[in-house]
Formats: structure tokens, C-alpha cells, sequence
């Protein structure tokens, strides 16, 4: 599946208008999964090298980020086999968003499964494709093909031949006993930007599931305070778990929808908006159904949230914004409108992207530039 059927033809004229030359290598990263995949080291429990130790024990070959002391990444593995290849096996056809999970070498569970080529036996060797018929591994089915249709739960084919490779996380004992947490580079970069401090009252306006929240937490040392606000109860609740896996103490979750954070009548000294988007930076993208249509109203609907930042943020305050997405709209026209509002762009410390599209103290990362996520963060003063 090429270009034509993986984006919408509006969206890749849009990408052509706005990056040139550029939006084919653009579009062809995109499809693929980030060649560094990273995690960020949790520094309240451990250090960059323990961890390390720790990781090789483990079976994994971790390598130091050049950019972050609590970095760390791993490298891809793959292509595994041609576009063009054609096994010739037993068909299990699995969600967008199993599909791409498994393109990347996690395992398909019973809930990812669509549909199944009749008389599929446990032991039985089968091809996963996506909706759109795109082979993204060959595995070992695990249970009969009924079965992946009705169970809710389990292991429905183990991967033994994914796309692309990179490492299974979760189930080490490094993770569960929270000494990392994958997190994106540019997502990390983010809360280094916001140069948080102790005597500091920080505000994470959509917190969940809580990466960027706990690395704030973590260069903070557990001190000061942070309030996170997330408008879904399941998400939060999620975040709460995973902050205590973190060992992160100094967080106050709030359910809310943070357009209404003015109600709270707080004045912020930083807060940190990672905005909701149309996410078209997010890697690996097997297919994209938005249009530009979706891009207008999205950058629409986040300036409710700046809005409501600017609102609760203090005279001198910090207002860092940031999203995964590669749209002007979304990015640096709505940088835009805050400097309209009388907030000041301001440099960041921490700079390893590329200069906005016709501003230049803005960050951008390109996934065949920086071989990261598509990804934008801006940092600007209340004046």
C-alpha cells in the first residue's frame, strides 16, 4: 500500500503545499515505527547506568541518549520482509490499532481481532493483515479461530515474524518495578523546556496518561507541586496507577476539563498544555483518515484551552505548548494567536529539533529529519 491509499488525497496535497519536496520522505517515515525508540529513566529510583546493567541483564542492548541524561533507546529492527511478500497462510485480520501494534512486534490479543479464515487451529501458522490488507506479521495462533472471535482476553496469535522489531517492555521486571517509562524524545524534551522548580506551582492541563506529568515530577525530585488534570475518570485513574509505579508523590490529580481551569481560580507559575490534536505525527500511521476540515476544528477547538491557560496563568508566568502533530494550524498558527494575547516567545534550553515553519523560536520534529514523532513545542511568557 503506497501514498494513495494510506493518505487522504486532501491531506496529501496539504502535506505537499506546506513541506515541499520534503512530504514524500515525511510521509514514507510516518508509515514506519521510530528507528530509536525510547525510554526515559526514571532518576527517583535509579540512575542511567544501573538501569542500563540492568536492561543488558535482561536480554536488550540499551544505548545513551546524545541529548538527554535520562535518556535511553533502542534501536529498530527491520523491514523483517518486502512489501510485496505474500506468505500464502491462513488470514487473521486485526483492528487499525492492533495492526500497528503488531507491525511493531507486540503479540495480537482476542479484543484486536476483525475477522478470521475459517477452521484456524491452535499451533496453526496464520498471516495478520490490516482492514486494508496490509500483511503486518505471521505468527503462531494460540487459540482456534472461533475463539479469537468470542474470547475477550489472551494471547490470539503470537507474533514470531512482525514488520519491524522493536523491544517488548512491559513485562520486565525493570518496568514493573518502575525504573523507566517509554516516553517519545521530543515528549521528553518538554518538560525541559518548562524548567520546573520546587517553589513553583505547576499545572499539567491534560495530564493522562501521565509521561509528561511524571518527568516533571522526577526533575522537580518529588518536590513542590504539580496539579494534573485530565476530563476522563478511566484515564486519570489509570495515571494515578502508573504514578505510583513511578514512585511520584508530589502530583494532586483532578478530574476536570482543563477549558474550565480558570474555575479553579489558581494562578499558575508554569503551565505545561499538551494540547489535544489531529495526532499526525504519531508513528508508526499504517493509514490516515483525516482531512484538513479535521485540522481547522482542531486548532480551533485547543484555543478553549490556551484561552483558559492564558486566564490562569500569573503576570510573568510560563506557558509551554506542545502536541504531536505536524500541521501549521495546530502549531505555529496558534503560537500566533498567543502572541496576540500578550504572551512573548521565549527560547528553550533544550534544543535538538528544527525552527518552525516561519517562526523561528519554536521547536519542530520531523520523523525523517530527527527520526522521532512528528512533534511541535513552544515556550512563552505571560507579559
Amino acid at each position: 500500500m503506497g501514498y494513495e491509499e494510506a493518505f487522504p488525497s486532501e491531506l496529501r496535497d496539504y502535506y505537499r503545499k506546506l513541506f515541499g519536496d520534503e512530504a514524500e520522505d515525511i510521509m514514507a517515515s510516518l508509515r514506519t515505527p521510530v528507528e530509536k525508540y525510547y525510554i526515559r529513566v526514571n532518576t527517583l529510583k535509579t540512575s542511567r547506568s544501573k538501569l542500563m546493567g540492568i536492561l543488558r541483564k535482561e536480554g536488550l542492548k540499551p544505548k545513551r541518549s546524545p541529548h538527554l541524561k535520562e535518556g535511553i533507546y533502542f534501536e529498530r529492527k527491520g523491514p523483517n520482509f518486502e512489501d510485496d511478500y505474500e506468505p500464502g497462510l491462513k488470514r487473521v485480520t486485526a483492528n487499525k490499532f492492533a495492526s500497528e501494534s503488531v507491525y511493531q512486534g507486540a503479540n495480537l490479543y482476542a479484543p484486536g481481532v476483525l475477522s478470521v479464515d475459517k477452521n484456524i487451529k491452535p499451533g496453526e501458522e496464520v498471516e495478520i493483515r490490516d482492514p486494508k490488507g496490509l500483511l503486518v506479521g505471521i505468527g503462531t495462533a494460540r487459540m482456534s479461530g472461533n475463539e479469537m472471535l468470542e474470547k475477550k482476553r489472551g494471547i490470539a496469535v503470537e507474533v514470531s515474524l512482525p514488520k519491524f522489531r522493536l523491544p517488548s517492555l512491559n513485562e520486565l521486571e525493570s518496568f514493573k518495578e518502575g525504573l523507566f517509562y517509554a516516553q517519545s524524545l521530543p515528549s521528553m524534551v518538554v518538560a525541559h523546556v518548562l524548567e520546573p522548580r520546587e517553589e513553583e506551582l505547576i499545572v499539567d492541563m491534560a495530564a493522562a496518561p501521565g509521561g509528561k506529568t511524571s518527568h516533571i515530577a522526577q526533575l522537580m525530585q518529588n518536590r513542590g507541586e504539580i496539579i494534573a488534570m485530565d476530563k476522563s475518570q478511566n484515564r486519570l485513574r489509570k495515571m494515578g496507577e502508573e504514578l505510583e509505579r513511578l514512585g511520584v508523590k508530589n502530583v494532586k490529580l483532578i478530574h476536570m476539563d482543563s477549558r474550565k481551569l480558570p474555575e479553579l481560580g489558581i494562578e499558575a507559575d508554569k503551565i505545561l498544555l499538551d494540547a489535544p490534536c489531529t495526532a499526525l505525527g504519531i508513528r508508526p500511521k499504517l493509514w490516515e483518515s483525516r482531512t484538513p476540515k479535521e485540522i481547522a476544528a482542531t486548532a480551533r477547538y485547543q484555543r478553549h484551552f490556551i484561552n483558559a491557560a492564558i486566564k490562569s496563568l500569573r503576570k510573568g508566568g510560563v506557558l509551554v505548548y506542545s502536541t504531536c502533530t505536524l500541521s501549521y494550524e495546530e502549531n505555529e498558527a496558534n503560537v500566533r494567536y498567543m502572541l496576540g494575547k500578550g504572551l512573548k516567545l521565549e527560547e528553550q534550553s533544550v534544543f535538538i529539533g528544527s525552527h518552525g515553519i516561519g517562526i523561528d523560536n519554536v521547536q519542530r520534529f520531523y520523523p525523517n529529519r530527527h527520526l522521532t514523532q512528528g512533534f511541535f513545542i513552544a515556550r512563552l511568557r505571560k507579559v
